[in-house]
């Protein structure tokens, strides 16, 4: 049962509330000019005391208008127990919603309450109809203060969060959520994060057994790339001990990336792998299917002194010798050529997993866009066997869901079809689409206008310069 009573705004007790109550000075305006115009809701406490449930902010603004009664609609005392403190958690949540968008402070404040009480985020995303993402980013949150400093989503503060000890990478990240790469910064920095781990595990390794290691590529350090000597008696290639790998040994440690075999882990030259259709793949040749890029580690071994090892060069001149016959400038263009290349593919490598969560995301959308049928069209046209290729029918598993395909609606028939063109030019990218032309360019370029934010490789994909540092 309610009731209308008229109070005066003063007496009224103001108490949590899942927004930072504050009255806005339009709000003040307008109460002054025609009055409160909507009762509070309030309930009586057992000693008197009237407590206001919804109407925080029109209480405040009702006080600073200088009125002397306002209406009060009295309701039933929400429960003491975490039911009821729940339930008057999440009402409050909808009607500060559905009045003026809680910020994304608010928000994640308020979902980690409910998350206090036990409401299982399966339960809270259900009752504030928010995605589950979020609701699982509020709840990792160390601190909420990042909302407050910057303009972000709760997920992507989430995602500061893992960086919060690097000042550099939350400024870098700052930045990126303004200009729309704030997902391409973060998968960046990651990767560097992961790399520079591995690659510091990899330094203390060999300089645990003695070994030197280089700081820079070895041009012309008077000795060779073991790779390049032999045995001075036998002219037999020489081989490094990994256990005890000796005096005059120096190792240069990169991070590159590399196609992997997914089953055994081990590393595959590229060109070996084949396409499944391919009628002139050997038996027992991979498929593109069987493999995977990722970065690792390389080692490649310098030899300081080869005549103390009893080591000569192969083929009688020193690689480092020719490089020492090079001018600075070309010396330092071949080094800017092989850095631009690194971080090329290792950008692309970022970028990929970025892409392919949105990518998720779209096929699951219940229709396709307007224009999803051009883009269909325009596939088939210039590669009708790209819907075919292994890859693509592989792929396709991991996006999809097909069952049930002979009852979905048109509406989700044109989703599926240009998801299913989507994925196949997705399958078909690797390390080196950034220097490939037309189709990977259309892809990219079609993907950009449904929304996804090219990264500065892909752009270079399609066409644009953009230099080393931009990557």
């Amino acid at each position: 049962m309610m009731d209308l009573v008229m109070v005066n705004p003063q007496e009224l007790t103001i108490v949590s509330n899942v927004r930072v109550a504050k009255a806005s000075a339009d709000l003040v305006a307008s109460i002054q000019e025609h009055g409160l115009l909507e009762p509070i809701n309030a309930y009586r406490t057992d000693d008197g005391a009237l407590v206001v449930k919804h109407g925080h902010r029109r209480t405040l603004a009702a006080i600073e208008a200088g009125l002397d009664q306002v209406p009060v609609i009295l309701t039933a005392a929400p429960a003491e127990d975490e039911g009821g403190k729940i339930d008057l958690i999440t009402a409050q949540w909808d009607e500060n919603q559905q009045r003026e968008n809680l910020s994304a402070r608010e928000q994640a404040d308020t979902i980690a309450q409910l998350a206090a009480f036990g409401v299982t985020p399966a339960q809270i995303a259900k009752r504030l109809r928010v995605d589950r993402p979020t609701v699982d980013a509020a709840t990792s949150l160390k601190t909420t203060d990042t909302l407050d400093q910057y303009q972000l989503t709760i997920v992507q503060a989430a995602a500061l969060d893992e960086f919060a000890d690097d000042d550099e990478a939350v400024q870098l990240l700052a930045e990126a959520a303004a200009s729309g790469q704030f997902d391409h910064q973060v998968s960046r920095l990651r990767q560097a994060r992961k790399v520079a781990d591995v690659l510091a595990e990899a330094r203390d390794h060999w300089q645990a057994k003695g070994v030197q290691v280089l700081d820079e590529w070895a041009d012309a350090r008077g000795g060779e790339w073991v790779s390049s000597l032999v045995d001075a008696t036998t002219n037999e290639a020489v081989e490094v001990d990994l256990d005890n790998p000796g005096p005059h040994l120096a190792v240069y440690l990169s991070d590159q990336v590399v196609t992997v075999h997914t089953a055994t882990g081990d590393e595959v030259a590229r060109w070996t792998v084949r396409a499944a259709d391919d009628p002139n793949r050997p038996e027992g040749a991979l498929t593109h299917a069987d493999v995977h890029e990722e970065i690792r580690v390389r080692v490649r071994w310098f030899c300081l002194d080869p005549a103390a090892r009893n080591w000569k060069a192969r083929w009688g001149g020193s690689a480092a010798e020719s490089s020492a016959e090079m001018t600075d400038e070309e010396r330092e263009a071949k080094r800017a050529e092989r850095r631009d290349v690194i971080a090329a593919n290792k950008a692309w490598l970022a970028a990929e997993q970025v892409r392919r969560d949105w990518l998720r995301d779209f096929c699951a959308r219940k229709s396709a866009p307007k224009d999803g049928a051009v883009f269909i069209a325009q596939t088939l046209a210039a590669d009708p066997q790209l819907l075919a290729d292994h890859r693509a029918v592989g792929a396709q598993r991991d996006y999809l869901n097909l069952d049930g395909i002979d009852t979905v609606s048109p509406a989700r028939a044109g989703l599926l079809a240009l998801a299913m063109c989507l994925i196949a030019h997705e399958a078909a990218t690797d390390k080196n689409s950034w220097r490939r032309g037309r189709r990977t360019a259309a892809y990219l370029r079609y993907i950009e206008s449904q929304g996804y934010a090219l990264s500065p490789v892909e752009r270079r994909a399609c066409g644009e310069a953009v230099s080393t540092d931009e990557l």
